[in-house]
């Protein structure tokens, strides 16, 4: 970087700021892909025994005919 005039220096070290700046959004924008990825897992997997728990204990809450 030696031999940059003033301004020249001021682009590169913004350049190098933005490019830097775009490399940490990717990498939260990633993690925030996963964290959203498994939430909905999650919530499928409640849901799975929320379904599976319900109908195991509903023959039980109908009046016998």
């Amino acid at each position: 970087m030696y031999g940059m005039s003033g301004p020249e220096l001021l682009t590169q070290l913004k350049m190098q700021d933005t490019h830097r700046d775009a490399e940490r959004l990717h990498r939260v924008s990633d993690v925030l892909k996963e964290r959203k990825a498994a939430r909905s897992a999650l919530i499928r997997l409640n849901l799975a025994h929320f379904w599976r728990r319900s109908a195991s204990t509903r023959p039980a809450l109908q009046p016998r005919g």
